[in-house]
């Protein structure tokens, strides 16, 4: 029976090397009834988000199956990098993977390693039999991943700044994802992203970033941050979350029935 969509094509990969910025929204929910509604929008990744969200292998792929009719990527976060984790989201057929807190070349070199199949890493072979290969449908599995497969170090830290030259030289990476919160927290600013020196570095590795022809992406919390963002020249922001939505609407719809009805 043949497939009406190549799965193995991965559109978020594709576009961030053309230089066309993509928009995401983070989901935090472990819900595939949650991720479809998201995918209904004109979003074109979903950051599911497995470092701080509750999210196993099981319900990342569950959310990535109720995606997938849609023109939606997903593209993962994982708690931490592992041989294991990799394994399990890559032979389930999640092509994009975020690790977050990289602040050494050394420590990407290692997640490329287990990211990789020989010669460059270790990478066990079995795509073929399952998702990832869509169970022996996609048989030219192995030669397509390499140009398939986005792996993105997370630099969020000031020890990941100073380091971000040989982070950004590792070969095979997909892009760089800079995370502003953690960098504040790490530079004693709070939570403030807007703090000069936090915002003063986020430029700076835009910028250096895009010199290296490396593709950047972040986060933006306002309308005017995400305008900034893409014009420095950073190719993917994630933009909004599903816990975010629920509680501005819940809050907003509350307050202005109330309105309307004590007035």
């Amino acid at each position: 029976m043949p497939m009406i969509k190549d799965y193995l094509k991965n559109s978020f990969k594709h576009g961030i090397d053309a230089g066309i910025l993509q928009y995401g929204v983070a989901m935090e929910m472990t819900s595939p009834d949650v991720a479809e509604v998201l995918a209904t929008s004109n979003y074109d990744w979903l950051f599911v988000d497995g470092e701080h969200g509750p999210h196993t292998v099981q319900t990342i792929l569950e959310v990535c199956r109720a995606i997938a009719p849609y023109d939606m990527t997903p593209v993962v976060r994982v708690p931490e990098a592992g041989t294991g984790i990799f394994k399990q989201l890559l032979d389930s057929g999640i092509q994009n993977i975020i690790i977050p807190k990289v602040e050494t070349g050394e420590e990407v070199e290692k997640i490329m390693y287990w990211a990789s199949y020989a010669p460059r890493g270790n990478r066990g072979f079995g795509a073929t039999a399952v998702r990832a290969g869509r169970f022996g449908r996609h048989a030219d599995y192995l030669e397509r991943e390499k140009q398939e497969i986005c792996i993105l170090p997370q630099i969020e830290s000031k020890i990941g700044l100073e380091n971000l030259e040989s982070i950004a030289r590792v070969k095979g990476i997909g892009g760089i994802f800079l995370g502003p919160i953690d960098l504040a927290v790490d530079m004693g600013h709070g939570i403030d992203i807007f703090n000069k020196e936090v915002a003063d570095a986020m430029d700076y590795m835009i910028r250096r970033i895009k010199e290296l022809k490396i593709p950047v992406g972040t986060i933006a919390v306002t309308p005017e941050q995400a305008k900034h963002f893409a014009d420095l020249g950073v190719s993917f922001l994630a933009l909004g979350a599903d816990t975010a939505f629920l509680v501005q609407a819940a809050d907003n719809t509350l307050e202005t029935f109330k309105k309307a009805i004590e007035s």
